[in-house]
């Protein structure tokens, strides 16, 4: 995934902006929370979450996919999977 200069800096300010709200919680549920209020989704609020806690990609989409204001996001990942699954055994 490619990420030019314009996304890159509204991932960079994103991450400022949702410093407080990580600084004074810890909780990686109200950061996601604040993410999409922000409308902040997708690849964006796992990009952001891995330069706020400057953690890696499975620790930052667990955060993401586990919240349960991600509940729309995880029922697509898992219809998503589970199609790719079905057409895998097709093949």
């Amino acid at each position: 995934m490619t990420v030019g200069p314009e996304r890159s800096a509204r991932i960079a300010a994103t991450v400022e902006s949702a410093r407080s709200v990580w600084e004074a919680t810890h909780d990686a549920d109200s950061l996601q929370q604040w993410l999409k209020d922000h409308n902040c989704h997708g690849a964006d609020a796992v990009l952001v979450t891995m330069g706020l806690l400057h953690c890696g990609l499975a620790e930052a989409g667990r955060m993401f996919f586990t919240a349960p204001c991600r509940q729309a996001e995880r029922d697509f990942h898992n219809q998503v999977m589970e199609g790719l699954g079905a057409a895998s055994e097709d093949l």
